[in-house]
């Protein structure tokens, strides 16, 4: 039996591994925290290194959401000297 209330749409997915990306990339959860937490959905894999792009394209999820203390935050990180390390490196 299936229950409707379990399953998430591809959308809400999506909407979670952005706000997981959002939340590993500002540091305010370890990536082993996250798992813990809830799984480990990410629009990106862990374990190469974080470019520009992926800041970018997290920036323009946020901005049309109007996230915009979001969008300040994730432009912070990548405006630093550390933002391609990987998550697994951090």
């Amino acid at each position: 039996m299936k229950f409707k209330w379990l399953v998430k749409t591809d959308d809400e997915i999506y909407h979670e591994s952005m706000q997981n990306a959002y939340i590993l990339l500002t540091q305010q959860i370890s990536f082993d925290e996250l798992i813990d937490y809830n799984g480990c959905n990410l629009p990106f894999h862990p374990r190469k290194k974080i470019t520009k792009k992926i800041y970018s394209s997290l920036i323009n999820y946020f901005c049309e959401l109007e996230e915009y203390e979001k969008c300040a935050q994730l432009k912070s990180v990548m405006d630093s000297d550390n933002y391609d390390k990987n998550l697994l490196n951090l």
